[in-house]
């Protein structure tokens, strides 16, 4: 019998975009679908979208509720889905058509729990068609942990749930932290520890919508604290590991957490006027050179560590070079 994919999509206030990534959903080549529609309080024309649309196919199912955050949709969706495996797209992106049906037969050949694609960053509807042949890696046992870990270090983050494909076993009980932003990172950690196989591929199927002000690419705001929350987490869970260094990795995750506030802060600016840039940038500063000489001998890529030094003796040495470059940009 054929298998049902659950994708979930959390709803609000994006009726600029709905269309566009609903449309990259059902228009998938794999049609054994069952896609949930989540409307989180929209008070724009989103929820309106959501419920012509599951007019339009019977694979579409809604559901409409006071705003609770992205984290609280998603496990509302975890909780609702009845397929055999569950993805996650946020409603402002979209996906290629055969995202699934690539996933899915990478899940197949290689009796994996989890399949991890690549992420394009676009500013545009029409981004370049990414033509290299992907490269396909299988990862099993203690092997998982250590590839997440290194890689939330030295590589492009590995951290979002769009990302992936799960089988809903491997998920079982684990949720999403609700409250806070970087939920993705302690909610993947755990579900990886639930998993013998996971294979990765560096085909870019998913396509990540960047429109003005992100949370990765805006000003620094209090919920951005949330970092060194969720880092602190990692750390504390992964203290008990003893295969390899995944230990380590975790303590660099935490250090590198105050070098990822102040970067922030030095390309994006403090948008949030209730903190005091002077005291957060010589607390943040103060925690940086605590741990610079982690950093420095750890697989950060080598000009992140570059940065980090700059940052550790003024962050105006960083901030002045940028203010010139956007202006030449």
């Amino acid at each position: 019998m054929e298998i049902t994919v659950t994708v979930v999509i959390p709803v609000y206030n994006v009726e600029k975009y709905l269309e566009r990534c609903i449309k990259s959903v059902i228009g998938q080549t794999y049609k054994k679908l069952e896609v949930i529609l989540i409307d989180d309080g929209s008070f724009d024309s989103s929820g309106i979208i959501c419920d012509e649309w599951s007019k339009r196919d019977n694979r579409i199912r809604v559901f409409h509720q006071a705003n609770c955050g992205l984290a609280a949709v998603r496990n509302k969706g975890i909780e609702l889905a009845t397929g055999d495996y569950i993805a996650f797209v946020d409603s402002d992106d979209w996906i290629l058509s055969d995202t699934y049906e690539y996933m899915l037969n990478l899940m197949y050949h290689y009796d994996a729990d989890i399949v991890d694609i690549s992420i394009c960053e676009t500013f545009n509807d029409n981004p370049k068609t990414d033509l290299k042949s992907p490269i396909i890696t299988l990862f099993e046992g203690k092997d998982i942990i250590y590839d997440y870990m290194l890689c939330g270090i030295s590589a492009k983050s590995p951290y979002s749930a769009c990302r992936k494909l799960y089988k809903l076993s491997s998920i079982n009980n684990i949720r999403f932290e609700v409250g806070i932003i970087n939920e993705d990172i302690i909610f993947n950690y755990l579900v990886l520890l639930n998993s013998k196989r996971i294979v990765k591929s560096t085909k870019k199927c998913y396509y990540y919508f960047q429109d003005g002000e992100s949370t990765t690419r805006g000003g620094l705001k209090q919920r951005d604290f949330d970092l060194l929350k969720v880092s602190k987490q990692l750390q504390e869970l992964s203290k008990c590991e003893s295969y390899k260094n995944i230990a380590l990795l975790g303590k660099v995750k935490y250090a590198r957490s105050y070098f990822s506030l102040l970067s922030k802060i030095a390309f994006y600016g403090i948008a949030d006027p209730s903190i005091n840039k002077r005291e957060i940038i010589a607390s943040l500063t103060g925690e940086l050179r605590k741990h610079l000489f982690l950093l420095l001998r750890s697989p950060m890529p080598f000009n992140r560590k570059l940065i980090a030094i700059t940052l550790c003796i003024h962050i105006k040495l960083l901030e002045v070079p940028l203010i010139v470059y956007k202006k030449l940009r």
